[in-house]
């Protein structure tokens, strides 16, 4: 009988002995994820655009917290949802490939359910994803208006979810909403500070400072730039014949006439009232003329009568004041040519 009960308590003190290296093991763990999350967290912090964060998000779920794969479901106004970016396994960030979701889906669910998030099993009915991985969790990221998004995370090591782990998401799913807001917050306070309301260009200010950056590349890496200055031609007389209202209109189509003529390191902003300015990457000064040549004929294809003065960095000027300069003398030229075209700087020394 006493052997018995010896061996009954070693079996007992064994299976206490696993029991606390497995809830060692446990806890190394979750000191590890932790240390990581620490890391990972504090970038997310910092990140200023919504992309940004959300590739952050996503690259920690990824080597701090274990799972495989991860995809960020956006929501736009109607509560509809997009996948944006996604990660599987060791490949890098991706856009698109996700299967289509159907209404049964848990992601959907998500959206209007109170909790703010949701665990499960590839078997459940309503799995997200035709191939969801061993089981999956979903966190809602919220802010006051409505939420921004869904973040779904599957393939994670342990075969069954652990308190813990699904903690961890939804801290740093929270995290996240927290620096998506306050990046959109910053996005729409330096559109503010830096754009034209009526147009959306840059304001003169913001162009100045471009002006300043892009001239000071250029000396680094001896570039060229085009430096134009439109001017509406008979604005007052639109206002006085239609109204203020028609005349925004025309403003408004000159703007997205010389946004749709520029390519992404060009620069474009409204100057003062009826002028605007442009700043045009050019190889040399030929393929300058040409790209002023290109916009003068891409107002005039839209009905648009404007006068253009262009002025070439560093052959006309060699600073921003020097430019304006240059590219007003070239203006009034256009004018007094006829108006509704184009002149430069160097053609009247």
């Amino acid at each position: 009988m006493t052997e018995l009960v010896a061996t009954a308590e070693a079996r007992a003190l064994v299976a206490r002995i696993a029991e606390l290296e497995h809830e060692g093991a446990d806890a190394r763990d979750q000191v590890r994820s932790l240390l990581a999350l620490q890391d990972g967290l504090a970038e997310i912090a910092v990140a200023r655009s919504s992309d940004d964060v959300i590739a952050r998000m996503l690259r920690v779920a990824r080597e701090s917290l274990g799972f495989s794969r991860g995809i960020f479901f956006s929501v736009d106004r109607a509560c509809g949802t997009e996948a944006r970016w996604q990660f599987d396994c060791g490949d890098p960030l991706l856009r698109g490939g996700v299967p289509a979701l159907t209404n049964e889906s848990a992601i959907l669910g998500a959206l209007h359910a109170e909790r703010a998030q949701r665990v499960g099993r590839a078997h459940d009915l309503s799995a997200p994803l035709v191939d969801t991985r061993n089981w999956y969790v979903l966190s809602a990221l919220s802010r006051g208006a409505g939420p921004l998004g869904i973040l779904y995370l599957d393939g994670h090591p342990t075969r069954e979810p652990r308190e813990w782990d699904t903690r961890l998401v939804s801290v740093l799913a929270s995290l996240a909403a927290v620096s998506i807001e306050n990046g959109l917050l910053f996005e729409r306070t330096e559109r503010l500070a830096t754009r034209d309301s009526l147009t959306g260009l840059y304001n003169r200010r913001a162009f100045s400072s471009k002006l300043d950056e892009r001239i000071a590349r250029s000396r680094t890496f001896r570039g060229e730039l085009t430096y134009i200055l439109i001017d509406v031609d008979d604005f007052k007389g639109v206002n006085d014949a239609h109204g203020h209202v028609h005349g925004d209109t025309v403003l408004r189509r000159v703007a997205r006439t010389l946004t749709s003529c520029t390519r992404d390191d060009d620069v474009v902003g409204r100057y003062a009232g009826d002028e605007f300015v442009m700043l045009l990457s050019s190889d040399d000064a030929a393929s300058g003329r040409s790209s002023v040549a290109r916009v003068s004929a891409g107002l005039r294809a839209h009905g648009l009568r404007c006068s253009l003065g262009a002025a070439q960095f560093p052959s006309d000027a060699g600073d921003a004041d020097g430019l304006l300069e240059a590219a007003d003398r070239a203006l009034y030229a256009a004018k007094a040519a006829g108006k509704n075209g184009f002149a430069f700087a160097s053609d009247f020394g």
